[in-house]
C-alpha cells in the first residue's frame, strides 16, 4: 500500500470505529443543557444565545433538511465534526513526525477521551470548535515546517470562521497559534511585510467573519435569544456577551474559586485519558520541547489558555454545576494532550525493544480508558429531559399558559410543544421573555402580574414574582382562590422512575443528576404538605416514602417537617431517617445543602419532642460536621452552635 493509501485506510477505520461509539451511547431524545435550545435554532433557523454562534447555524440548519428526527441529527452532527477533528489531528501528529499507526492510535485515543466523547454525542457547537482550531493548528506546524503565504491566508481565514462559532475559545488559543509560527519568525515577517500580504490576510479573516452577517438578515426568528438583530449597537451587545456578564462572573467568587478550579482542572487532565496516557502527555510534552522548543511551546500555550488562563478570565464559584458548565471549555487542551500522547509513543517505539513496548501500553491503557469512559459517557438511555417536560405538558389544561425561566425548563419544554407538536394548544412564555415569539408584555413586574392575571388558565415553574397558588410539585397553578397542595394525575409512575434512577446511579450526566437534584427537593417539599393536610391513598404514601429515600427528597422533607412542627411525624423517625444519609451525599450536593442537614439534625436533638431523648453533646457534634463543610456566617447551625456552647 502507498503511504495515501494507508491514511486513508486508517482515517476511514478510525471515523467508523469512533462514529459508531458515539452512535450508541448518544441520547436518542431530547436532553438537558443546551440540547432543546440549538435542537430549536437549527430546526427553524433562529438565532442562539450569545455570541448566536452563527457559523453553527450556518451548517446546522440545511443539515436539519435531512428526513430525520431532528434530535438525531443534531447530535450526530456533533459527532461528525468530533470525527473529523480526529482526523485532522491524524494529520497534525504526521507533521509532527509521528509515524502513521501510532498517528492512528492517538488520534483514536483523543476521540474516545472522556470530555471530547461526551461533547461529540449532543447537539452543541464545541466539537465543531476543535475541529476548526485542530486546522489551525495543523497549519500552523505546516508553516513551521515549510513557510508558505497561502497557509497563512488560509489560518486567516479558518480563524475568522473560529470566531464565528466560539470567538473567546479561539482567542485564548491564539497566542500559542502565533507562537507555532515564530519558530520561523524571519520568513513570517518576510510575508507580512508585503502590504498586500498583510491586507490579503485581514480580508480573509473578514470574509471568515460573514457568518455574523445572517444575525441581521433573520427579522422575524420563530426561535431566538432575545428577538431579531436589528441594530450594530444590539449586535455588539449580542457580540460581546453582554447578557452573560452576571453568568460569567458571579457575585461571590473569588481568587479562591479560581485557584480551586486550577486545581480541578488538573485532575481533570488526569481524568481524560487515565493516569497512564496523562504521564506519558507529560514524556511527550518534555520530549516536545527539547526537539522542536517553539513549536511545543505554542501548543503548551493554546493548552494553558484553554484551562489556566480560562479559569483566571471567568469568575464561577467552584461547585458542582459551575464545573458541569465549564467541563466543555478544555476540549483544544484535551488535543493538545493527545498531541504529546503521541510524541510519548513514538519515543518509546524508537527505544531499543521499543516497537512492542506501545502496543502494549495503547491496548492496555487503551481498552481501561474505552471501558471507563464508554460508562460514563454512556446516555442512550437518558431520557429524565424528554419524560419530565413530556409528563408536564401531557398533564396541563387545555389551552394553558406556562410560564418558566431556565434553560433546562425552556429547552425541553418547547422543543417537546413547537418542534414535535406536542400539546399545540399550550402557550409557553418565558419570564424574562427569551427565546419564545409570545412575550409577556410590561416593563415592571407590577405590569407583568397584571398581563398574567387576565390569563387562564396560567401554570408557573420557578416563577418568584407570581402569587402563591396550587403547588402540584411540577408547577404551581395560579388564580384566584387558588392555594394549598394537589396531586398530577399518574404522577406516581413518573416519581417512581425518577427515585429509582437517582438512587441506582443512572443520571451520570452532570446536568440531568443536578436537575434530578433539584427536582427531588421540589417534589419532597411538596409531597409532604400534602400527605399531611389530605386524606392520601396507599400509593402516595408510597411515593412520599420512596422520595424520602433519597437525600435530596429526605432533606425537604425534614427541612419542611421542622418548619411545620403540628405535622405529626415523631422527632425520632426524623432523626433515624436522616442520620441513614451521614457522609453519603452525592456529588451533585451543594455545601449549603450539607450545612442545613447537619443543622435539622442538630435542631431535632436539641429540642426533641416526648418521641427522642435530648442530646445537646451529639447536636454539637453534627453542628461542627456541618461549619467544617462550610464554616463562616452563612452556616445556618453558627447560632445554635454559640447557644449550645454558651449553655455548656
Amino acid at each position: 500500500m502507498t503511504s495515501r493509501q494507508v491514511d486513508a485506510t486508517i482515517c476511514f477505520l478510525v471515523s467508523a470505529s469512533l462514529l459508531l461509539a458515539y452512535w450508541f451511547t448518544m441520547p436518542k431524545v431530547v436532553t438537558f443543557e443546551d440540547s432543546g435550545l440549538f435542537l430549536q435554532v437549527c430546526h427553524f433557523n433562529g438565532i442562539a444565545h450569545p455570541p448566536g454562534y452563527p457559523l453553527y447555524t450556518l451548517l446546522c440548519v440545511p443539515w436539519f433538511w435531512l428526513p430525520l428526527d431532528p434530535v438525531i441529527l443534531g447530535n450526530s452532527l456533533s459527532a461528525l465534526f468530533a470525527a473529523l477533528t480526529c482526523i485532522l489531528v491524524y494529520f497534525v501528529l504526521k507533521a509532527l513526525g509521528i509515524r502513521q499507526f501510532i498517528a492512528g492510535v492517538t488520534c483514536l485515543l483523543l476521540g474516545l477521551s472522556r470530555d471530547f466523547w461526551s461533547q461529540a454525542i449532543i447537539v452543541e457547537v464545541y466539537s465543531l470548535n476543535t475541529l476548526l482550531l485542530s486546522l489551525e493548528i495543523y497549519l500552523a506546524i505546516c508553516f513551521a515546517s515549510r513557510p508558505q503565504k497561502r497557509l497563512l491566508f488560509t489560518m486567516s481565514f479558518v480563524f475568522g470562521l473560529g470566531i464565528s462559532n466560539h470567538w473567546p475559545l479561539v482567542l485564548l488559543s491564539s497566542p500559542g497559534l502565533a507562537l507555532v509560527c515564530m519558530a520561523r519568525a524571519e520568513e513570517l515577517v518576510k510575508i507580512l511585510r508585503s502590504p498586500a500580504n498583510s491586507l490579503i490576510c485581514l480580508l480573509l479573516l473578514v470574509f471568515g467573519l460573514v457568518p455574523y452577517v445572517s444575525l441581521f438578515l433573520k427579522s422575524d426568528p420563530i426561535f431566538s435569544y432575545s428577538g431579531a438583530v436589528t441594530s450594530v449597537g444590539e449586535f455588539i451587545a449580542y457580540f460581546s456577551r453582554e447578557a452573560y456578564q452576571g453568568v460569567d462572573q458571579t457575585a461571590n467568587a473569588d481568587l479562591l474559586d479560581k485557584i480551586q478550579f486550577v486545581g480541578w482542572l488538573a485532575g481533570q487532565s488526569l481524568l481524560q485519558f487515565g493516569y497512564g496516557f496523562a504521564l506519558l502527555a507529560l514524556v511527550g510534552l518534555a520530549r516536545g520541547l527539547a526537539v522542536a522548543r517553539l513549536v511545543n511551546a505554542g501548543i503548551l500555550v493554546i493548552f494553558l489558555g484553554n484551562t489556566v488562563v480560562l479559569t483566571f478570565l471567568l469568575g464561577f464559584e467552584f461547585d458542582f454545576i459551575h464545573q458541569a458548565v465549564f467541563k466543555p471549555y478544555p476540549l483544544v487542551a484535551w488535543v493538545c494532550m493527545s498531541l504529546w500522547i503521541g510524541s510519548a509513543l513514538q519515543w518509546v517505539s524508537d527505544r531499543p525493544f521499543g516497537k512492542v513496548i506501545p502496543v502494549l501500553i495503547v491496548t492496555v491503557l487503551g481498552f481501561a480508558m474505552s471501558l471507563e469512559n464508554w460508562w460514563s459517557n454512556d446516555r442512550s438511555g437518558d431520557r429524565l429531559a424528554h419524560n419530565y417536560a413530556g409528563f408536564l405538558l401531557r398533564s396541563l389544561e387545555p389551552s394553558s399558559n406556562l410560564i418558566v425561566t431556565s434553560d433546562p425548563q425552556v429547552g425541553p419544554l418547547s422543543y417537546l410543544n413547537q418542534v414535535v407538536g406536542l400539546r399545540p394548544d399550550v402557550t409557553l412564555y418565558e419570564a424574562e421573555n427569551l427565546f419564545f415569539s409570545d412575550k409577556i408584555p410590561g416593563e415592571t413586574v407590577a405590569e407583568k402580574k397584571s398581563f398574567v392575571q387576565n390569563l387562564s388558565p396560567v401554570f408557573s415553574v420557578g416563577i418568584p414574582w407570581l402569587p402563591d397558588g396550587q403547588d402540584f410539585g411540577l408547577y404551581l397553578k395560579h388564580g384566584p382562590g387558588l392555594s394549598g397542595y394537589e396531586l398530577i394525575p399518574g404522577i406516581e409512575d413518573f416519581v417512581s422512575a425518577l427515585v429509582r434512577d437517582y438512587r441506582v446511579g443512572k443520571f451520570r450526566d452532570p446536568n440531568t443528576l443536578y436537575f434530578s437534584h433539584q427536582l427531588l427537593i421540589a417534589l419532597g417539599n411538596q409531597l409532604t404538605h400534602y400527605v399531611f393536610t389530605k386524606k392520601v391513598e396507599p400509593k402516595t404514601s408510597e411515593m412520599f416514602q420512596s422520595v424520602m429515600q433519597t437525600f435530596p427528597g429526605m432533606l425537604a422533607i425534614l427541612s419542611t417537617l421542622i418548619a411545620n412542627p403540628h405535622y405529626p411525624m415523631p422527632d425520632d423517625v426524623l432523626v433515624e431517617v436522616a442520620l441513614a444519609f451521614d457522609d453519603s451525599f452525592g456529588v451533585e450536593t451543594p455545601d449549603h445543602e450539607i450545612a442545613a442537614y447537619y443543622y435539622y439534625i442538630a435542631l431535632l436533638l436539641a429540642n426533641p419532642d416526648a418521641t427522642l431523648e435530648k442530646n445537646e453533646e451529639l447536636a454539637l457534634h453534627y453542628l461542627q460536621k456541618g461549619l467544617a463543610i462550610m464554616p463562616g456566617k452563612d452556616n445556618p447551625g453558627l447560632k445554635l452552635l454559640d447557644e449550645l456552647s454558651s449553655s455548656n
